[in-house]
């Protein structure tokens, strides 16, 4: 049984949890998804996805995602998990339960603790310390400092509790023993991956058509960023790169590639003085299959993401799919191992940004950085990066707990 909280219609569902549960299902045991769905996607795309699940032998049960209440509705949610799992491994009397972050994990502890199931925890960050550095829960308040109290001790449980656990890069490895100091912890790293059979680089005339129609010239710089704004996303930072780097260069433009643009955005363009700029301040929401055409026609791409203890446990999708359609990546220090892989594949350029200096000397840079794009960085990705590497790892992850069975 494989239970996430997320929605396999969510654009995360679509590149992070079903390309990979559809790997696990080649493995000899059937697989079952619960999952959480919005509504609206529900509606839009349940019946194809259900297909396409049971094409491959994999039996589906989605529950609706509860949108209002706030903390009341995470919880009813939590208990409609608890009881969904708990009716269908008496039903079907599962060996292994996935569970993708911390809700699911509360769940397949006490299902293992019920039936001796093995668990494997799917961490996918440091969750409770996020609700900190996030600004989701606030120190100064007692409510939330219980809660961040209670939920460290929930979270060595869940550790103890896992029979094989999950992180997303190497540097937060060696923190999970100091979490859970008392347990012999089974560990394997599997990055974010891209999909690069869906992000290709696009041809030449692709590339010309797209820029032509968001009105980027031949000759100018695209700045790109792909996904969400806000809460860990460092709107000011890229806004203030792009102003550094339009008073370097002849014709610098800026596109953001995300369905969150409102009005406070705006607000932040005419706050850092780039109203005079803003028509090359370019925006545009895309579905996962406008993505590639959109990125893959910019010269680099900026991941800009509030540098926080967690973010030590984080592998930035964007990062994969960039390098997949051959676009360099402007990273900031201290997120996952973007720095680490940033200089082994050559990837783009990695700084401070709370030091003017270096990010002064990478938009000195930035044709350099420009110049690293392409099929070779593709190519130099993709051992690393690709869909199958996260396919074969978490093969193996299975081969490994299926012997505890």
């Amino acid at each position: 049984m494989f239970l996430t909280y997320d929605g396999l219609l969510d654009p995360l569902g679509s590149s992070q949890i079903l390309p990979y549960v559809l790997g696990i299902a080649r493995q000899p045991r059937p697989v079952h998804i619960v999952s959480f769905e919005k509504m609206d996607r529900f509606d839009a795309g349940a019946e194809r996805l259900r297909e396409q699940l049971s094409q491959q032998g994999v039996e589906w049960t989605p529950l609706s995602f509860t949108t209002r209440f706030g903390k009341l509705g995470k919880g009813w949610d939590l208990l409609r998990m608890y009881c969904t799992a708990i009716q269908l491994q008496l039903r079907k009397k599962f060996g292994v339960i996935h569970c993708r972050s911390y809700q699911a994990m509360q769940v397949g502890c006490l299902l293992s603790r019920l039936t001796g199931a093995t668990t494997i925890f799917d961490m996918r960050g440091l969750w409770v310390d996020e609700r900190i550095d996030g600004g989701l829960w606030s120190p100064g308040k007692w409510t939330d400092r219980l809660a961040y109290r209670l939920y460290k001790y929930i979270e060595r449980h869940l550790l103890a509790c896992a029979s094989h656990v999950v992180v997303l890069t190497n540097r937060v490895a060696p923190e999970l023993s100091r979490l859970s100091p008392d347990v012999d912890l089974s560990i394997t790293v599997i990055p974010c991956c891209a999909d690069f059979d869906h992000f290709r680089i696009a041809s030449l005339d692709v590339r010309q058509s797209v820029r032509a129609e968001i009105g980027v010239g031949s000759g100018a710089l695209l700045i790109s960023y792909l996904g969400s704004l806000g809460t860990w996303y460092m709107l000011d930072e890229m806004l203030q790169f792009f102003s550094a780097a339009a008073g370097r260069w002849d014709e610098v433009h800026l596109l953001f590639i995300t369905k969150d643009w409102r009005a406070e955005h705006e607000a932040r363009v005419e706050l850092m003085g780039l109203a005079s700029a803003r028509r090359r301040i370019h925006v545009r929401s895309a579905t996962r299959d406008q993505v590639p055409a959109l990125l893959g026609a910019s010269d680099v791409m900026l991941s800009f993401i509030k540098p926080a203890y967690s973010k030590i446990a984080s592998s930035p999708t964007k990062f994969a799919e960039a390098l997949a359609l051959g676009v360099p990546v402007i990273s900031n220090v201290g997120i996952g191992d973007v720095e680490q892989l940033t200089r082994e594949l050559d990837a783009g350029g990695v700084f401070d940004l709370a030091d003017p200096a270096a990010m002064a000397q990478v938009v000195e840079d930035l044709d350099l950085i420009c110049q690293k794009g392409g099929q070779r960085l593709r190519d130099r990705a993709r051992p690393k990066l690709g869909l199958e590497v996260a396919a074969r790892a978490y093969r193996d992850v299975y081969r490994s707990v299926e012997r505890l069975i």
